[in-house]
């Protein structure tokens, strides 16, 4: 699977467990409305066992974790890496804009077209730059 598809996955996984939880929270158990209830909820006799609570627990942790995967603002730019007067840049063959990349610890060597993940941001002239955090893939050298 590529990673949008994982990420909206996911994130439909994530939703139907949330709409679930909703449906549960609104259902106190007992009859729903038939029988001799008088429509409030009654409490399971003991309360609830520690592994209720556990449950409950790694669902809100596994909810967050989802959460932020989905949602982090990391992006993926593909393209060939050129010198330029600033150092290196690449223009992203998915919205034509060219970003200086700060590459950080990661070797990228010019005529080198490669998939990058990291974080666009504008540099303080205005102009978009990247924030390489790693190396996606390397595709081999650019063609002409």
């Amino acid at each position: 699977m590529k990673t949008p598809k994982v990420r909206a996955f996911v994130l439909a996984l994530s939703l139907v467990l949330l709409a679930t939880e909703a449906s549960f929270a609104q259902y106190g158990g007992g009859s729903m409305g038939s029988g001799g209830s008088n429509g409030s909820y009654t409490a399971p006799k003991g309360g609830y066992s520690s592994s209720t609570g556990i449950a409950i627990g790694a669902g809100v942790a596994a909810g967050a974790g989802i959460a932020y995967l989905a949602f982090r603002n990391h992006s993926t730019i593909v393209g060939c890496v050129e010198p330029s007067s600033d150092g290196i840049k690449l223009m992203n063959e998915k919205d034509q804009n060219i970003y200086a990349l700060v590459a950080g610890n990661v070797p990228l060597n010019p005529g080198q077209r490669v998939a990058l993940h990291g974080k666009k941001f504008r540099d303080d002239a205005g102009k978009p730059a990247f924030h390489v955090s790693k190396l996606a893939k390397d595709y081999g050298s650019c063609k002409p």
